[in-house]
C-alpha cells in the first residue's frame, strides 16, 4: 500500500511547530479554560494524531483520496497524494477539530476533522454529521461545510469525522479596545496575526450570520439550525478590503422550537425564530473564552436586516411565496412594544435556566426589547 508522507503540526506562540516527543505526551483540554476537569479519558497530544492518522488511512486512504477529488473537482487516485499535513487546531468542551492539508500534483485539498472524545461530545458529532448531510442535500447553499466520511477508533476511543475546511475564515469574537474602552470584534487570524475589524464591517458579519441561518430556516416545518454561539466559533469571516464573506462550521442540531401541533401558525413560529436570532446573535466571550460578552445595540439592526434580506432571497429562490416577507413585516410591525415584552420574556423563560447565558440576556432584555421594538418602528415607517 502506498503510504503517503504525513507531518504533525502543533500550535505555538512561535507559530505551527512539529510534533515532538514531549509535545506528544501532553494531555489534551477536554473543556473550556475555566469549566474546571474534564470528564473524560485523558488523551495526549500523540493520541490524538495517530487515531486520526487510523481514520484517514481507512480503505488504504481511498476515503481521502475520493474526499480530495469531490474538493478539486477531479479524480484523484492514493499514489498522488504527496503529503499530509495534520495541524492541531483548537480544543473545545465537545470537540477536537484538525485542519487537514492533502497536497496533490502541489495543490492543496483543505479539511477539517471533527473529533470527540467524551460521550457527549460523541454524541453531538453522530447527530452533526447526520443534519449537515441531510442540508447539503436539501439546500444548494455554500455556507455549510460537506462532509465527506466518518471513523471511530479504539483504545483511545474517537470518533470523528471529513469536512471541507473553509480556507482564508476565520474565528472572530468580541473584545474591549485597550485603548478607549469601546467594543469591537477580533478576526482570528493565525497566519497574519489577529486584528481588530470596524465596527461597521463588524455588524456586517452580524448581518450576514443571520441571513444564513435565516436561509435554512424551514417557514413550513420550523426547522432551524440551533443550538449555535459565537462563543463556540461556529461563524467564521472572509474579510478582503472591498468584501467581507460568512460561513457556518456546524449544525449540531435541526428541528423546531414549536410544533405546527400545538396550534402555532406559520408567523408566530417565525416570530419566535426571529426573537431567539436577535438574542443569540448578541452572546460572545469576550477574546473568545473570555467571561461572557452580550454585543452592542447595533447588532440588532444589523440582525433585522440580515433575516430580512434571508427572507428575500427564499422569496426569490421559490421556497416561500411570493408576498410573504411584506406580510410577516405587516403583522409584527403592528406589535405593542408589551406584545414582544411577552414573547421574549417567555422565550428566556423557557431556556435552559443553568445555562450560563441566561443571566446575561436578563440582565441586558429590556434595553435589548427597547431596540428591537425601536429598531421596527423606523422600519415600519420606511
Amino acid at each position: 500500500m502506498t503510504v503517503p508522507k504525513i507531518r504533525y503540526l502543533c500550535p505555538s506562540p512561535r507559530g505551527y511547530v512539529p510534533l515532538n516527543g514531549a509535545t506528544g505526551r501532553t494531555p489534551l483540554r477536554l473543556t473550556r479554560r475555566e469549566a474546571g476537569p474534564g470528564h473524560g479519558p485523558v488523551v495526549n497530544l500523540g493520541q490524538y494524531f495517530e487515531c486520526i492518522t487510523d481514520v484517514l488511512s481507512k480503505e488504504g486512504y481511498g476515503l481521502l483520496a475520493d474526499a480530495a477529488a469531490r474538493q478539486l473537482g477531479r479524480d484523484v487516485s492514493v499514489v498522488e497524494i504527496e503529503e499530509i499535513l495534520i495541524y492541531a487546531e483548537k480544543h473545545g468542551s465537545d470537540y477536537h477539530p484538525a485542519r487537514i492539508e492533502v497536497m496533490i500534483g502541489g495543490v492543496y485539498a483543505v479539511f477539517v476533522m471533527n473529533v470527540a472524545i467524551t460521550t457527549r461530545g460523541k454524541a453531538w458529532l453522530c447527530r452533526e454529521f447526520e443534519v449537515l448531510q441531510r442540508l447539503n442535500r436539501k439546500h444548494d447553499f455554500p455556507f455549510l461545510p460537506r462532509t465527506y466520511f466518518q471513523g471511530e477508533t479504539a483504545p483511545p476511543s474517537m470518533l470523528m469525522f471529513l469536512a471541507d475546511w473553509f480556507q482564508g475564515y476565520h474565528e472572530f469574537h468580541l473584545s474591549i479596545d485597550k485603548e478607549d474602552g469601546s467594543q469591537r470584534l477580533v478576526l482570528w487570524d493565525a497566519e497574519e496575526g489577529y486584528y481588530h475589524i470596524s465596527w461597521s464591517r463588524a455588524l456586517e458579519t452580524y448581518s450576514k450570520a443571520a441571513m444564513i441561518l435565516t436561509l435554512y430556516y424551514d417557514v413550513e416545518t420550523f426547522e432551524q439550525i440551533f443550538p449555535w454561539h459565537h462563543a463556540a466559533g461556529d461563524f467564521v469571516a472572509k474579510v478582503h478590503e472591498k468584501s467581507l464573506d460568512v460561513r457556518l462550521v456546524t449544525a449540531r442540531q435541526y428541528a423546531p422550537m414549536v410544533e405546527r401541533s400545538e396550534g402555532v401558525s406559520a408567523r408566530e413560529a417565525l416570530l419566535l425564530f426571529l426573537l431567539n436570532l436577535c438574542v443569540r446573535m448578541r452572546l460572545d466571550r469576550l477574546d473568545g473564552d473570555g467571561p461572557l460578552a452580550w454585543a452592542d445595540d447595533g447588532c440588532v439592526d444589523a440582525t433585522l436586516e440580515g433575516f430580512l434580506e434571508g427572507l428575500r432571497i427564499k422569496q426569490r429562490k421559490g421556497f416561500i411565496d411570493q408576498g410573504f416577507t411584506v406580510g410577516f413585516l405587516d403583522y409584527i410591525g403592528t406589535l405593542a412594544k408589551e406584545d414582544l415584552s411577552y414573547g421574549f420574556h417567555a422565550l428566556v423563560d423557557a431556556s435552559d435556566q443553568t445555562a450560563p447565558d441566561i443571566p446575561v440576556i436578563r440582565n441586558h432584555l429590556e434595553g435589548h426589547i427597547s431596540r428591537f421594538h425601536s429598531v421596527l418602528q423606523v422600519m415600519k415607517r420606511s
